[in-house]
């Protein structure tokens, strides 16, 4: 899913219980800066949905003439 149709689906949230790694919970909550078990949660799953973004962005670069690359580099010029 891309950031695009990302920031048009709505917030629904949902309450369930979870069996969670209490230190996997703290050591993200040590990286991602963030404060209890459902934060940290969702920043984790933001950066994962962030990090699948930046992936698709590279290969779509990697698959680009160097025309195209030379183009999008000279944009801002």
């Amino acid at each position: 899913m891309d950031e695009m149709r990302l920031a048009t689906i709505p917030h629904v949230t949902a309450k369930t219980a979870l069996n969670i790694d209490r230190e996997k919970v703290r050591r993200a909550a040590e990286v991602l800066g963030t404060k209890g078990t459902t934060a940290t949660i969702d920043a984790a799953l933001t950066e994962i949905i962030a990090r699948d973004a930046r992936t698709r962005l590279v290969e779509r670069m990697r698959r680009l003439t160097p025309e195209q690359r030379d183009a999008i580099l000279h944009s801002w010029d």
